[in-house]
């Protein structure tokens, strides 16, 4: 099976090339197609199968098609079909390419990544930022491409590109240190952290503050400014909180963790990344029965953007308390779930040796 090389696909999607899909199938809907979306959102991954075969049996739009088979493709783990998919989604593009095509580019991106092709994968972040020159975005994710294949300078100037177009984003900076602090250039990480308190922004919040002072493991610092947050009329609680709790865990000290995520809890217990905290605490000190208990409550929010997380958090409390049927039981439904989770494949080869 031919696979477009990535220069054809850049020049394909990015500069616009005039390539009109075949037959009635770009006229067509797509309702086959967005339901097997939401199977693919549910993990139900057979059934999303058969939805985009009935999607091309019945003509149905060929770009959002082979961009729904690559979405599927690459959450089972199965890269090499995925790209391609990716690829011929953007070969369907007609005229300028939208938002749905610079969305594709990102996922084909970080298909490569996951194959580990970084140079292709920068080739792709160039494409987009050919035509997006102000993608903040792109920069980052091209200088995680550049960082991971061993270029330290030229995923610098992309980290500092991304942080010139951010403005006050303080998440963005965080996620820099986070990325040279774990492949061996924490100093640096910590320079661009600090930048943000020395340069004082008088329009800086308690919160992000905090939020500084934690990364920098200035915990007393962290827990003082999240504490002023936590106790502000307008602030978006959550978040605060579940620094403020962590602030704790760095220092040991899981009881008042534990404490801080059930009072807010008890008040608001629509959080399952809460949830997830607290249970990784209770397992923390042994008390598997309540960790099992607060990855379930969250589970049970059905907010797939946790529901990873969870499971398998939840997996590893029923390891610690010896229930290793349990776990078994619970991993064959998060393989399932999550085929292309590598760590989990290995975990599940040390689960059938219990």
């Amino acid at each position: 099976m031919a696979v477009h090389s990535n220069k054809t696909a850049t020049l394909i999607v990015m500069l616009g090339a005039l390539l009109l899909s075949s037959g009635c199938g770009n006229l067509a809907g797509h309702k086959n197609v967005d339901r097997g979306l939401s199977y693919i959102e549910s993990h139900e991954y057979e059934e999303a199968a058969a939805c985009f075969d009935a999607a091309e049996a019945a003509g149905e739009n060929q770009r959002i098609l082979y961009r729904a088979k690559g979405i599927l493709d690459k959450n089972l783990g199965q890269y090499d079909s995925a790209v391609e998919n990716f690829l011929k989604s953007l070969a369907a593009t007609s005229g300028i390419p939208g938002d749905m095509d610079f969305d594709t580019n990102y996922y084909l991106a970080d298909v490569y990544i996951k194959q580990e092709k970084y140079d292709e994968a920068v080739e792709v972040y160039d494409a987009i930022l050919a035509l997006r020159k102000r993608d903040k975005d792109a920069y980052y994710m091209r200088g995680m491409a550049r960082l991971y294949s061993g270029d330290h300078d030229g995923a610098t100037i992309d980290f500092n590109k991304a942080i010139a177009l951010a403005g006050r984003n303080y998440d963005l900076r965080i996620m820099i240190y986070k990325a040279l602090s774990s492949n061996g250039y924490e100093d640096e990480g910590k320079a661009i952290l600090e930048s943000c308190l020395n340069n004082t922004d008088p329009n800086m919040t308690n919160y992000e503050k905090g939020q500084i002072s934690y990364y920098l493991g200035n915990n007393a610092d962290a827990q003082s400014y999240l504490e002023l947050a936590r106790n502000e009329r307008d602030m978006d609680k959550a978040p605060v909180v579940l620094l403020l709790g962590q602030t704790g865990e760095k220092q040991g000290d899981f009881n008042y963790a534990i404490s801080v995520y059930k009072t807010f809890l008890a008040e608001d217990p629509d959080h399952p990344d809460i949830y997830n905290q607290l249970g990784l605490c209770q397992t923390n000190v042994g008390d598997y029965e309540g960790a099992v208990n607060s990855f379930e409550a969250g589970l049970a929010l059905g907010n797939n953007e946790y529901s990873k997380a969870l499971l398998m958090n939840e997996i590893t409390a029923y390891e610690y308390a010896g229930n290793f049927a349990q776990a078994k039981t619970l991993m064959e439904k998060y393989r399932k779930a999550y085929p292309d989770d590598k760590d989990a494949e290995r975990e599940e080869i040390f689960l059938s040796s219990r």
